[in-house]
C-alpha cells in the first residue's frame, strides 16, 4: 500500500467515525426522517456538483430502477434507522454496532449463493453477534434507559441494510461503476425520503450546531467519504479497502469521548474487540471467498 493510499485510509476512517457524533448532535432537535433526508440531499448535491464540474457522465438515468432498489438499503432506510438509534444510543456504541456490516454482508452472501460457509466464517458470525451481546447485555445503564432496546435494534437493522445493499450491488449491479452507484444511491435516497419530510419537521427551529452537523454528515461523511472510499477500491482493491471497517470504530469511540464526553465501560471495550475480531473473520473468510 502506498503512502498516499494509507493516508486516504486513515482520513476515511476519521471521517466515517465522526458521522455518529454528527448524528448525536443533530438528534437533539431534529426528527430521524428529517435528518436522514437532509443527509442524502446534501451528499447528492455535493457529488452531483462534482459530476457537473468535471462533466462526467453517469448511468443513473439508464439504471435508475436498480439503483433505486439499492438506494433503499444503502441510504434511505439505514440512514433513517441510525438517526433514530442516535436518539438513545451513544455514538461509541453506534459505531461499534455499525462495524458488524461486513458480518451481515457475509450472512446475506451465504443465503444468496446458498454456499456452505467455512468454519472460520461461521466463527466470525458468532463472534460478531456475541460482541454486540456483551456490549448491550452487560451494560445495565443501557438496558435501564427507555427506548434504548429499540435503538440498538435499529442500529443492527441499519448494519444489516448495508450488508444487503453490498450484495445487491455485487450480484445485480456489477456493471454499474462505483461512483455512479454512490451518487445514484444518494440521489434516489433523496427522492425516497423527501415525501416524508413534511410529516417529520422539527417542532422548533434547530440550533446552528444541528444544521452544521447535518451538513457535515451529508457532505463530509457521505460525499467526500464516498470519493475517498471508491478511490481506495480502485487503488488497493475492495478487500484491502475493508480495513476501514476496523479503524472507523477506533476513531468513532475517540470522537465520542472527546466531543460528547461519553464514558467507556469495560463491556464496551471488550465487546468492541470481539465485534472487530468477528468482522475480520467474516470479511476475510466470507466475503472474499464469494468474490473469488
Amino acid at each position: 500500500m502506498s503512502q498516499a493510499s494509507a493516508l486516504r485510509l486513515l482520513l476515511l476512517s476519521m471521517i466515517w467515525g465522526s458521522s455518529f457524533v454528527f448524528y448525536k448532535i443533530a438528534a437533539a432537535d431534529m426528527p430521524p426522517a428529517f435528518m436522514a433526508a437532509l443527509r442524502v440531499a446534501c451528499g447528492a448535491l455535493f457529488l452531483g456538483g462534482l459530476f457537473a464540474i468535471t462533466n462526467k457522465q453517469t448511468q443513473v438515468a439508464k439504471r435508475w430502477k436498480l439503483i433505486t432498489a439499492i438506494a433503499v438499503f444503502a441510504s434511505a432506510l439505514p440512514f433513517t434507522l441510525v438517526a433514530y438509534a442516535s436518539l438513545t444510543v451513544s455514538a461509541s456504541v453506534l459505531v461499534i454496532i455499525n462495524a458488524t456490516a461486513p458480518i451481515w454482508a457475509a450472512i446475506v452472501a451465504l443465503l444468496w449463493t446458498r454456499a456452505v460457509p467455512s468454519p472460520m466464517a461461521l466463527l466470525g458470525l458468532v463472534l460478531g453477534l456475541l460482541g454486540v451481546g456483551i456490549i448491550v447485555g452487560l451494560d445495565t445503564a443501557t438496558l435501564n434507559t427507555e427506548g434504548t432496546g429499540l435503538g440498538i435494534a435499529a442500529a443492527l437493522g441499519a448494519a444489516a441494510c448495508y450488508g444487503l445493499a453490498t450484495n445487491m450491488a455485487k450480484y445485480l449491479g456489477s456493471d454499474i461503476d462505483p461512483l455512479t452507484n454512490a451518487f445514484g444511491c444518494l440521489l434516489m435516497g433523496s427522492f425516497i425520503l423527501m415525501p416524508f419530510v413534511p410529516f417529520n419537521l422539527p417542532e422548533q427551529m434547530p440550533a446552528i450546531s444541528s444544521w452544521l452537523a447535518i451538513l457535515g454528515v451529508g457532505v463530509l461523511c457521505s460525499g467526500v467519504a464516498y470519493l475517498l472510499y471508491f478511490r481506495l477500491v480502485m487503488d488497493i482493491g475492495p478487500t484491502s479497502a475493508l480495513t476501514v471497517t476496523f479503524l472507523t470504530p477506533v476513531f468513532g469511540v475517540l470522537w465520542g469521548h472527546l466531543f460528547l464526553d461519553e464514558t467507556l465501560g469495560w463491556h464496551t471495550l471488550v465487546g468492541g474487540l470481539v465485534v472487530l475480531a468477528g468482522t475480520g473473520l467474516a470479511a476475510v473468510y466470507g466475503l472474499s471467498e464469494k468474490a473469488a
